[in-house]
């Protein structure tokens, strides 16, 4: 994971303390599962989520979504969560309360200790104002960090915003600006994953990804299936995609840096676009 950008579209919470969950995870189908030690665990359960998780990882590691952990922010709790990472299987951590570059390299310095290979990436969780200023820095803290992602229901707690598609909307876009420009995955939906109950979340998650971002959490599993289609090229974006890299193509073989598709024109960022369509098919072949 290290060096690279995340390509999940979908990451399903799983509390850390519920072995019932656990137990399942695997079978729901999402590209990531996160093994929660954090907010789904109440203070006095930390100790026997880290002891439960610990012990699941081995047979978690070998299902087919990747295992991610969100670790809890305070740096005592944070320094023993990490233990865990000193078994094979873990894809990356989400990090919380992120509200600088600092604690990530501060993180990344650990995990170079107990991960010298570099198989564990850093997700960095903002959920301030301050830590969604210093997004870009804390998108490039170091080459660990593979997604940005921001939390939505702490950050309007502590904005006193209601949460909502509208008044998220700057945020989230922010998140997508300092992922991209870092080179990382943009994590997220233009909404609150709290307010799932309701919502067409294949359309929201289509939505989501034409404002740039890559894949979304869940809190429930039966998002897992929307959020998989909705974040993955349709069939005509493929065929889009698909025809403009041919007629581009051409367009080379006769000195040409343009041409007219279907009535519009096509140059190179359009190009560009085409290419980047096709590599998310590519890179969701053969997942659910």
């Amino acid at each position: 994971m290290k060096g690279k950008a995340a390509t999940w579209r979908s990451l399903l919470y799983v509390p850390g303390n519920n072995e019932r969950f656990i137990a399942k995870a695997q079978s729901r189908g999402a590209d990531a599962i996160i093994l929660d030690l954090e907010d789904s665990v109440p203070s006095d359960r930390k100790e026997d989520a880290v002891k439960l998780v610990s012990e699941w990882l081995p047979s978690l590691a070998a299902g087919p979504s990747d295992i991610c952990i969100r670790v809890n922010g305070d740096l005592l709790q944070l320094a023993r969560d990490l233990r865990l990472l000193g078994r094979q299987g873990v894809s990356a951590i989400l990090l919380p309360k992120c509200d600088d570059a600092g604690k990530v390299r501060l993180v990344a310095e650990a995990l170079d200790l107990l991960d010298p290979a570099g198989h564990v990436g850093i997700v960095p969780l903002l959920e301030s104002p301050e830590g969604l200023n210093n997004a870009h820095a804390i998108a490039a803290a170091c080459d660990r960090v593979c997604a940005l992602l921001l939390g939505s229901e702490d950050f309007a707690a502590i904005c006193g915003i209601t949460p909502s598609e509208a008044t998220l909307l700057g945020a989230k876009q922010q998140i997508v600006y300092a992922a991209r420009a870092a080179g990382i995955a943009p994590l997220g939906l233009l909404d609150s994953i709290a307010a799932y109950a309701g919502h067409d979340i294949g359309a929201l998650a289509a939505r989501s990804s034409a404002f740039g971002f890559s894949g979304a959490t869940a809190v429930h599993p039966d998002a897992i299936a929307p959020l998989n289609r909705g974040f993955a090229p349709s069939d005509e974006d493929i065929e889009w995609a698909k025809s403009v890299v041919i007629a581009m193509e051409d367009a080379a073989h006769r000195g040409l840096g343009a041409v007219s598709l279907g009535g519009k024109m096509i140059d190179k960022p359009i190009a560009d676009r085409a290419r980047s369509t096709l590599a998310r098919q590519d890179a969701f072949r053969g997942k659910r």
